[in-house]
């Protein structure tokens, strides 16, 4: 039983970190800039720990970018997607695989 319940806890995890990250993808791709927390708490109706929570995880998986800047003396953290070529390992790729026997 418990198994089970921590696959739908695991699952439910990963579809709310892919959820900030389309938002994030297509805001980027759509305004070139990136969004703070607090513009997709309003856009997700979630608290502001939950979404600083998963955006801490996309952060850590290499998913998105964050950026500091200063807005009316303020600091202001943006998130924005990386690019396709940004997320490809491509050392990893160019390297043969260690199980490679050709």
């Amino acid at each position: 039983m418990l198994e089970i319940a921590n696959q739908v806890r695991k699952k439910k995890a990963w579809e709310n970190k892919m959820q900030i990250y389309e938002i994030i993808d297509k805001n980027t791709r759509k305004n070139k800039s990136g969004l703070t927390i607090y513009d997709l708490t309003k856009i997700l109706n979630w608290s502001n720990g939950k979404v600083e929570h998963y955006i801490k995880k996309l952060l850590k998986e290499g998913y998105i970018n964050n950026s500091d800047s200063t807005v009316n003396g303020r600091a202001r953290k943006e998130y924005s997607s990386k690019s396709v070529k940004e997320l490809i390992k491509w050392d990893k790729m160019k390297s043969k695989p260690d199980d490679y026997n050709f």
